[in-house]
C-alpha cells in the first residue's frame, strides 16, 4: 500500500536539492534585499539603518586633511551588464531543466547550461 508519495530515490532527491539551493538563491533577489531604498520625501534628513562609517573598524580619517589626489573616484557605470546578468540566469535555467530531463540529454543541457553561465561569469567580471 503506497503512500500518496513516492518513494525519494536519489535522483529525485539530487533534483529537490538544486531545485531548491536555486530557490534559496533567488530569495534575496525576489524580496528586494540587496537593493538600496531611495527616499523621495525631502522631510527625511536622517538615514535609518546601519551605516558605513559605523560599521568601520579602525582608524578614520578626517575629510578635512584627506585632499582630492588621494579620494578614489567611482568606476564609470559598464555598459550591457543586464546581458551578462541574463546569461548567468538563462544558464543556471539550463541547469536545472537539465537535472529534470535526466539520463544523456540532460547531461548535454547541463553541461551547456554551464557553459553559458560561465560565459556570462566571464563578461560581468571583466
Amino acid at each position: 500500500m503506497g503512500g500518496l508519495l513516492p518513494a525519494i530515490n536519489g535522483e529525485n532527491e539530487m533534483r529537490f536539492l538544486a531545485i531548491s539551493f536555486c530557490a534559496l538563491a533567488m530569495l534575496p533577489a525576489v524580496s528586494n534585499a540587496q537593493q538600496a531604498t531611495q527616499s523621495s520625501g525631502p522631510t527625511q534628513t536622517s538615514a535609518s539603518g546601519p551605516t558605513v562609517q559605523a560599521a568601520s573598524v579602525g582608524f578614520r580619517a578626517n575629510e578635512v586633511k584627506v585632499d582630492a589626489s588621494t579620494k578614489v573616484t567611482a568606476l564609470p557605470i559598464r555598459r550591457h551588464e543586464g546581458q551578462d546578468v541574463a546569461l548567468m540566469v538563462v544558464g543556471v535555467g539550463a541547469m536545472i531543466v537539465g537535472a529534470l530531463v535526466g539520463k544523456t540529454a540532460g547531461t548535454i543541457i547541463i553541461i551547456g547550461g554551464a557553459g553559458m553561465a560561465l560565459y556570462g561569469l566571464y563578461n560581468y567580471l571583466e
